[in-house]
């Protein structure tokens, strides 16, 4: 304790704000009446307020993890005083120090004590700054969290095992489309760290939260101007080295933010990124054959892929904030972000169904290869996807109670307008292969008799067959609105606050989704687009192929390339069958109460949420003679949801804290699942319908969780949670489907049922005062137990699609003076990604561990130097077909390794 000699004469309320030494706000400060439980919490803006004071000289409790304890004494009378508080460090402010990693922890811990609903945190350091690339990699830290990768950076997060297609996403409160066409999913790639200030995982959520949240909520905050005292500078300038591609990436991030006076301030921001990669990729598939006079389950194709991408990221940010008063603030924040994803694939590909078996046994076979078994491929295209959030509102304090009210409007698009593909055919005859499998990577020879041959890798025997084209464009707008009204003392009831508000959100999406086949193509020789080998870690590919050539054959000829009068209706089918264009409603109401009792906090709940959906889409029917109509169908449906809550939270001591919740979340369909559209393959005889009889996901979840504050800047929480969620929708197949006789159809069903059970344990511990001193250390740790029933496997039961058994973070820190690292590692069980007809079927997501390391040291108050390494350990993708001895993809990217200089002034 530092004991404050002076008497503040208040009222029985005082309120005021807590700051640090150079005036910058503190959230999540406990401000406590000395001997009582009766304590509040600072808010964003460090503000708090503590009413009906005892009478006579009471002492005020000051705690933020991190820095020392303050107390101040007041003198209760009648009215209200203003107390505000600086909270200083003890450490020397003129020394320079890097405190990065203390800093941000300490404000993620503080602002996790100081949260009603259960939900973790993470927090830019002391100069606004995060280590990792992207929103889904910082997230991945956080216990319970998993994510999913493309081309090795972080893409989607799953929650708890939870799809990312069943969380919430938010930028500063206001919800988040996605530009993908298929699911609900959130791609956080997009959003890069320099636009952010910290990011919250709500895992249970109160009744004044989103409902629609089975997994989790996730919500990005972006600067405030009033984060900071006075005017800051930070910036961020690094190159990066892919050791796969060898190439060499700039990022750099500039933010500013300034108090023009003490009511309006501004804060900006933009970031850029310009990343080259690669990878190397084998894909392959395997199912029944013909063999002798039986079947035998084997390998039916082969594809080497190579990739080469050029990754741009762009955004932006803009928070206006005026404060006429200590009662009163508005705001207006603005986000953009603009992600450019350029990629060439070259790919080879070996379809050994399309030839006879003639030798087998477990792991090895030899097929004789007709010619158009073998092909090559080059396809290059551009995708292109914005995403802007804007937000305006306010706030107002009155006597008695407090409103809040926003508007919000976000844009989400994606657009592919350049997608191409040559696909070329072998004129080889009289070549077979001897190819091994079921002992993990497969590989293969190439014979001509029984001489190994080299003549596949030859562009020169392969011939133009088709080109492909594939445009997208798909747009997601939502506008939002909503009031939240805070009474405290409700009723004339002194332990309890009543809080009560309304949301709406009004979303449309449109996708049209391509695809044009040019079957009748001229007489060109892939040779013509040859050039050297890629370097290929996997195999041989033999030629590269020129993509630029390519394309500038084909926009010079394009009257060569058309449809041939077969394929008209297929093809019309194809440009048709994927679009819709949806809308949907949600109005929402809640109310909620929060007692506040001697140790314990009860808040109980209700929210009620109704859904208007239409959509109108593509109907396609084969009639007995297998002629195709193509024609529309609309669908809408209207329901609504009630989630009764209840949050208790229970004070063991100063130090220990219960937390226990029953919720009720929903989660609606994706749009693409609910959605009225049909896609067809004549030539695998497949279909892909949409399914407008959805109901939504329905969960009842139970969490309980300890936390214990055991020593300064450390904590230990463990918890469990269950979640029992119906209409869980799978993909289900059938050959038996009106209008698509002969077909195999895939289509969205709700499955019987679905449950999770977990444990989640989180430990970080700081060593202070110590010869360990600046040493960090933490680990999570979420333990699954996931169950899923589907008719199509009766008696069979499942785990949930994308939930890993055991999932984990462990991380050790230093800093001492100049100096700072981090090392850190991140593992993934494996997990089922798709149900199959039967367990050989069955698609599986390997385990995953990846090692990063980050370091610093401090030039000066004003600069600083860092050094990334991303992914040391080479930690490839591997997904698998049933057992982890038929590898279905491998997929190899690199460590990446950057230098980089950062600072604020």
């Amino acid at each position: 304790m530092a004991p404050v000699s002076s008497v503040v004469y208040a009222a029985t309320t005082v309120e005021g704000q807590v700051t640090t030494s150079d005036g910058s706000p503190l959230a999540g400060v406990r401000v406590t009446v000395a001997g009582t439980a009766q304590s509040v919490f600072t808010n964003n803006q460090g503000r708090y307020t503590l009413q009906q004071i005892s009478e006579g000289k009471q002492t005020l409790i000051f705690e933020y993890i991190g820095l020392p304890k303050k107390q101040q004494v007041v003198q209760s009378s009648d009215g209200t005083q203003q107390l505000d508080i600086q909270l200083d460090t003890e450490e020397d402010i003129e020394r320079i120090q890097v405190t990065s990693q203390r800093d941000s922890s300490n404000r993620a811990l503080n602002d996790y004590r100081a949260a009603d609903a259960i939900t973790n945190f993470i927090a830019s350091d002391d100069m606004g700054q995060f280590v990792d690339q992207n929103v889904a990699e910082s997230l991945q830290r956080l216990p319970g969290t998993s994510i999913s990768r493309d081309q090795g950076e972080g893409r989607f997060v799953s929650v708890r095992g939870i799809s990312p297609g069943l969380n919430a996403v938010t930028i500063n409160g206001v919800r988040v489309g996605t530009p993908e066409d298929g699911s609900r999913a959130v791609a956080l790639d997009v959003i890069p760290t320099g636009s952010v200030e910290s990011l919250s995982l709500v895992k249970a959520p109160t009744a004044d939260m989103p409902g629609d949240a089975i997994g989790g909520s996730i919500n990005i905050e972006t600067p405030s101007p009033f984060d900071r005292q006075d005017k800051q500078v930070r910036y961020r300038a690094e190159a990066s080295y892919n050791d796969l591609s060898g190439e060499v990436s700039p990022k750099v991030e500039f933010n500013i933010s300034d108090q023009l006076s003490d009511k309006f301030g501004y804060a900006f921001g933009i970031n850029y990124l310009d990343r080259k990669l690669e990878s190397d990729n084998v894909e392959a598939e395997y199912d029944e054959v013909d063999f002798g006079d039986g079947e035998v389950f084997s390998i039916i194709e082969l594809q080497q892929r190579k990739y080469y991408v050029n990754r741009e990221r762009l955004g932006s940010n803009l928070n206006l904030e005026y404060r006429p008063d200590n009662n009163s603030r508005v705001y207006f924040n603005t986000m953009y972000s603009e992600f450019t994803d350029k990629e060439t694939r070259q790919r080879s590909i070996f379809s050994f169904e399309d030839g006879d078996v003639t030798e087998f046994n477990d792991t090895s076979a030899r097929v004789d290869l007709p010619a158009d078994s073998m092909k090559r491929r080059i396809r290059f295209r551009t995708k292109e996807q914005k995403t802007m959030a804007m937000d305006i509102g306010g706030e107002n304090r009155f006597e008695d109670w407090t409103l809040n009210y926003r508007a919000g409007y976000t844009l989400t698009e994606e657009r592919v307008l350049d997608e191409n593909e040559g696909r070329f055919e072998s004129t080889l005859e009289g070549l077979s292969s001897e190819v091994s499998f079921g002992e993990g990577v497969p590989s293969f020879r190439i014979l001509e008799g029984d001489t190994l041959s080299q003549r596949h890798l030859d562009n020169s025997n392969f011939v133009l067959d088709r080109a492909v084209l594939e445009p997208k464009l798909i747009d997601d707008d939502e506008v939002s609105f909503g009031l939240d009204a805070e009474i405290p003392y409700a009723f004339g009831i002194t332990s309890l606050t009543l809080k009560t508000g309304i949301d709406v959100r009004m979303k449309d999406k449109d996708a049209d989704v391509n695809e044009y086949e040019f079957r009748d193509v001229p007489d060109y020789s892939l040779d013509n687009l040859t050039t050297g080998s890629p370097e290929y870690g996997l195999g041989n590919l033999g030629d590269g192929i020129s993509k630029e050539a390519y394309l500038d054959y084909y926009y010079q000829n394009t009257e060569l390339f058309s449809e041939r009068d077969k394929d008209v209706a297929e093809n019309r089918a194809l440009r048709a069958g994927g679009d819709f264009t949806a809308s949907e409603d949600v109005y929402a109401g809640y109310l909620m109460g929060t007692f506040d009792l001697e140790r314990t906090r009860i808040i109980p709940g209700v929210r009620v949420e109704q859904t208007q959906f239409e959509a109108e889409g593509t109907e396609l029917l084969f009639d007995e003679q297998g002629d195709l109509t193509i024609g529309s169908r609309f669908a809408d449906s209207d329901y609504t949801n009630v989630l009764p809550s209840i949050h208790v939270l229970h004070d063991l001591s100063s130090d220990m804290r219960l937390r226990g919740a029953w919720t009720n979340t929903i989660a609606r369909p994706s749009f693409n699942d609910i959605s009225p559209r049909a896609e067809i393959n004549r030539d695998d005889m497949e279909a892909e319908l949409g399914n407008p009889e959805l109901d939504p996901y329905e969960s009842m979840n139970f969490d309980l969780m300890f936390d214990w504050f055991y020593a300064e800047s450390s904590l230990f929480t463990l918890g469990g949670f269950y979640k029992d969620i119906d209409n869980y929708i799978v993909d289900t197949v059938s050959n038996n489907v009106d209008g698509f006789t002969g077909f195999e159809v895939e289509q969205p069903a709700n499955a019987i049922s679905a449950s999770v059970k977990g444990l989640e344990a989180s430990w970080q511990h700081s060593f202070v005062g110590s010869s360990l001193e600046g040493l960090l250390i933490g680990a999570n740790i979420t333990l699954l137990d996931t169950e899923l029933e589907l008719l199509e496997r009766d008696g069979e039961s499942f785990s949930i699609p994308e939930a890993a058994d055991l999932s984990g973070n462990a991380f050790v820190g230093y800093e001492s003076g100049r100096f700072s690292t981090r090392l850190s590692l991140s593992h993934r069980d494996e997990s089922l990604d798709e149900v199959g007809d039967d367990r050989r079927y069955d698609i599986y997501t390997s385990p995953h561990t990846q090692l990063d390391l980050t370091a610093s040291y401090r030039l000066s108050k004003k600069a600083e130097l860092v050094f990334e390494a991303t992914n040391i350990n080479d930690e490839p993708l591997e997904l698998y077909q049933g057992s982890r001895d038929y590898t279905l993809q491998f997929e190899e990217y690199g460590p990446t390794f950057s230098l980089g200089l950062k600072g604020s002034f």
